[in-house]
């Protein structure tokens, strides 16, 4: 009898936070392989244990991949970066199907789209001022010139 058995450490709150995402392109619909994105701390036994323990799921074999740190783009002087994370591929032993999308009327979002396609088509035909712009029309003006490439009404004040 082996000291250590799977599956039977009971977690109660568990502290870490599992994903379940799409397949990807090569894998159907319908398939018994589920991907998670987890926390790049866990293992290959923590992952059987979470998902047996807390989500009654028989898992047959788990293939882990450590997904780098991307460089989404770089804006001026910032550089954006996605988080890293560790991609769970899980073979269970029934078939999963992914359920259908909701119904969009149902919730509300095309009411919102709707909306704000509306909004924006009152604005239609606005320059939006980016904020280098908008801090270029703040500078006082300069021997009764406007700066460059921005538009400003000149107000004439009455005295007495």
């Amino acid at each position: 009898m082996p000291l250590l058995k799977e599956g039977l450490k009971k977690l109660y709150f568990p502290s870490t936070v599992i994903r379940l995402v799409r397949n990807g392109p090569n894998i159907p619909e319908i398939s018994n392989s589920l991907t998670f994105r987890v926390p790049p701390s866990m293992n290959k036994f923590d992952i059987k244990s979470y998902l047996s323990n807390i989500y009654k799921i028989n898992v047959l074999t788990v293939r882990t991949s450590n997904m780098p740190v991307k460089i989404a783009g770089s804006g001026g002087n910032t550089v954006l970066k996605r988080q890293k994370f560790k991609k769970a591929i899980v073979t269970i032993d029934h078939e999963f199907k992914w359920p259908d999308a909701p119904d969009s009327a149902k919730f509300g979002i095309q009411e919102a789209a709707n909306q704000r396609s509306r909004i924006m088509s009152r604005l239609k035909g606005w320059r939006i001022r980016s904020s280098h712009a908008s801090q270029e029309a703040k500078k006082v003006e300069v021997d009764g010139e406007t700066p460059k490439g921005t538009l400003r009404k000149n107000i004439k004040t009455s005295d007495g």
